[in-house]
């Protein structure tokens, strides 16, 4: 009788850890696992020359800029679809007002882009400086002698045969003026370009438009507000929003937007050079020359720090370099970037510099 009661116990007991097994309990030979499986995500293998950032393929890692003349004079206002753009260089132009050279890593599904300007040469360089295909209407008369000297990859709107590239819009004719009204969009270029059969790949020769490092560390806080004076007409203020990690832009004493979008212009990158200019001697329209190859002075803006550099270039159709006071090559944080082109004695005010800094900074 003892024997039965003592099978029927062991009997229990066996039935009992069963249960428990299917309840969930984990075995001492097993960990038990809880959640799903974590799966690592797969390190980045193409990046854009342009911002540094993770692209999807080796074609997007290698596809060729474009870079679009965009009107800055107020009475233009607002443009529409620069804050697409991966580079915004900005320049003066002719009697104090500036003009932006938008650069697009990728023009797809940008609907409106403007409005669009003229050429200038220096404008040339900047968009050489990165392999750009370089988009324009109308030009001077030095402008349209370098594009043809060069042998540059460019579309002048204004050219019959690329009535299709573009549109005017009527209602900026009627606030703005005829010159003021010019748009395209990311389809109709790369219509004409497929077109055209332009090389839409970027050169060889052609590295990183700057020296991109995700490791480098800028962590300080002596530079949130930064306001550089283009002329009397323009100055432009770039102001670091922590929350986002961007420097918000603002121009003629309010935001910078983007109408396609309503948000106002953010970049990662901030990038303020020193660059000599002058009045062509005999053009009575006052336009100007730079002096863009050989070397000048800047400062970099990341993260709500600055740092000073040096900027070289060697051609007019070669890239820019920064190099730090110890000779070494300026490392960047990836990310889009807003290069201001100011004259030498402009004044850079930074938050936080005292009046004998501002004065330092001026010589």
């Amino acid at each position: 009788m003892k024997s039965k009661i003592s099978v029927l116990l062991v009997l229990l007991l066996v039935l009992t850890l069963a249960l428990s097994a299917c309840k969930g309990t984990p075995s001492s030979d097993e960990p038990f696992e809880y959640g799903p499986e974590i799966v690592e995500e797969p390190e980045p293998e193409f990046f854009s020359a342009l911002t540094g950032l993770p692209v999807e393929s080796e074609e997007d890692a290698n596809r060729r800029p474009t870079a679009i003349m965009i009107n800055n004079i107020k009475k233009a206002l607002p443009q529409y679809g620069i804050s697409n753009a991966s580079i915004i260089f900005e320049a003066l132009a002719e009697g104090g007002i500036t003009r932006l050279l938008a650069v697009f890593d990728d023009l797809s599904d940008i609907p409106q882009i403007g409005t669009i300007r003229s050429a200038r040469p220096y404008y040339l360089d900047f968009a050489q400086s990165v392999d750009a295909i370089y988009i324009h209407i109308g030009g001077s008369p030095e402008a349209y002698s370098q594009i043809k000297s060069r042998g540059m990859a460019s579309f002048d709107l204004i050219e019959g045969k690329n009535n299709a590239m573009y549109w005017r819009d009527k209602g900026r004719i009627q606030s703005s003026g005829y010159e003021h009204s010019v748009f395209t969009s990311g389809e109709r270029l790369l219509e004409k370009f497929e077109a055209e059969g332009t090389r839409t790949t970027r050169s060889s020769k052609y590295g990183d438009v700057f020296n991109f490092s995700a490791d480098a560390l800028y962590d300080g806080s002596d530079a949130t507000k930064i306001s550089a004076k283009f002329s009397s007409y323009k100055t432009g203020t770039y102001t670091y929003d922590e929350a986002i990690g961007l420097y918000r832009i603002g121009q003629y004493g309010t935001s910078h937007i983007d109408a396609e979008t309503g948000n106002q212009l953010a970049f990662k990158n901030v990038f303020v050079l020193r660059m000599n200019s002058y009045v062509i001697k005999g053009d009575t329209a006052g336009r100007l020359r730079f002096d863009t190859v050989g070397e000048g002075s800047g400062k970099y803006f990341v993260n709500g720090t600055q740092t000073d550099f040096t900027w070289k270039r060697s051609d007019t159709s070669a890239p820019f370099k920064f190099y730090e006071a110890d000779g070494t090559e300026l490392p960047v944080l990836p990310g889009d970037s807003y290069v201001a082109i100011v004259p030498p004695d402009a004044e850079v005010i930074i938050e936080g510099e005292t009046l004998e800094d501002i004065s330092e900074n001026l010589e």
